[in-house]
């Protein structure tokens, strides 16, 4: 068994912004002038634009480590959703015709490759429209919808875009990791033909559902190299491939395994796994939230010096268990310490609406759906 250590540092940390903070000059308390909004849907032309003018929702965006400068972002995409199903064509500006089947929701691809100031669009290859051949390799065609969406960088240019895809109303998905690496050797191209310096490489399933098990929520975290180990990942680059040798942090992926093992019980885990080689395989997933009954949301944060995994996930209450946020932690991502309650609050009360709780509700006529999951940092 180890401390938390990251957590004693990180509220050491805390109390020492606080201290500094009040020493400020007042002209700090202006904060920051934001910037300019910018859509990064780029336009309305199929298929790197957004015909229907859809919604995009979950963002998730990283910075990559080769140039500063070039972003890739992940969303939930809904432009797919007005197009027949399963066959488009690039010209295709018909909505989908009432009574026909159209398609799902996927996952969009957002690059920019000048800090944030425009963008370019595509959804992810596997899409059920998608007739490129990385779309029809890809292990994720057999699927009709793609969803949350998390994007990490590692090392030299490598970003890993973690998510989920499933066939609606079944238990038929999976856990996925597609990469993309930045060969940072040019400032132009086309996204939608594969020309930027940020390119596709490949697809990896990480876990996969059962008739019984849908797989949920995931999210995916990166360390730093900590020893000699490398890997090798061939990259497409205009008509051939690049071979791109790179230190190999390793890869963190946790998600929610939803069962319900009778009619109106619905349980919920988290599962985490661990990649060595940059994503290529992963190891056995291992059980985190094995005392609880009902676990979603997790997040994972990596303590820079050590590389010990912290993993928080909201626990939903029950009969026997309060609604709360709980923390684990591990020295290999293999095993973990039982899970801690960190914060525990009461059920909202409606008669009592300004009392300590978490922000859940609903879907209603007037209000939306929202469960309150928990955001980590580790400080140095």
């Amino acid at each position: 068994m180890f401390e938390f250590e990251g957590a004693r540092k990180s509220l050491l940390l805390g109390m020492s912004l606080v201290v500094g903070l009040a020493c400020a000059p007042a002209a700090w308390a202006q904060g920051p002038t934001p910037g300019q909004n910018v859509n990064m849907v780029s336009g309305t032309q199929w298929p790197g634009g957004d015909p229907f003018l859809q919604r995009q929702n979950e963002p998730s965006i990283a910075v990559s480590s080769r140039n500063p400068q070039h972003l890739l972002a992940g969303a939930n995409d809904y432009r797919t959703v007005d197009l027949p199903y399963p066959d488009v064509s690039s010209d295709d500006n018909t909505a989908c015709p009432p009574n026909q089947k159209c398609a799902e929701p996927w996952l969009g691809v957002f690059k920019s490759r000048d800090g944030g100031e425009t963008w370019q669009s595509i959804l992810l290859p596997g899409y059920p429209q998608d007739v490129s051949p990385e779309g029809r390799g890809s292990p994720l065609k057999r699927f009709t919808t793609a969803s949350d969406p998390v994007v990490r960088a590692g090392t030299n240019g490598l970003f890993y875009f973690n998510g989920i895809a499933f066939n609606r109303g079944t238990n038929n998905g999976v856990v996925f990791v597609a990469r993309f690496m930045d060969l940072n050797n040019k400032e132009n191209g086309d996204v939608t033909q594969g020309r930027d310096s940020v390119r596709y490489v490949d697809t990896i399933p990480v876990a996969s559902g059962t008739a019984t098990q849908f797989l949920d929520k995931p999210v995916v975290a990166v360390d730093v190299p900590r020893g000699s180990n490398t890997c090798t990942l061939h990259v497409p680059e205009d008509g051939t491939t690049v071979l791109q040798t790179v230190p190999a942090g390793n890869v963190y992926v946790a998600y929610t395994s939803v069962s319900s093992p009778s009619p109106g019980v619905f349980l919920s885990q988290i599962y985490l796994t661990r990649s060595t080689d940059c994503g290529a395989t992963w190891s056995s997933p291992s059980l985190i939230s094995r005392s609880y009954a009902k676990s979603q949301g997790a997040t994972i944060q990596i303590d820079p010096e050590t590389g010990i995994i912290f993993v928080a996930w909201r626990v939903l209450a029950t009969n026997s268990q309060p609604d709360s946020i709980v923390v684990a932690a591990s020295l290999d991502g293999l095993t973990f310490t039982p899970g801690i309650p960190i914060v525990t609050l009461p059920a909202f009360n409606p008669l009592n609406p300004t009392g300590p709780s978490f922000f859940d509700q609903a879907t209603t006529g007037a209000s939306f759906r929202t469960i309150a999951f928990p955001a980590l940092a580790v400080g140095d």
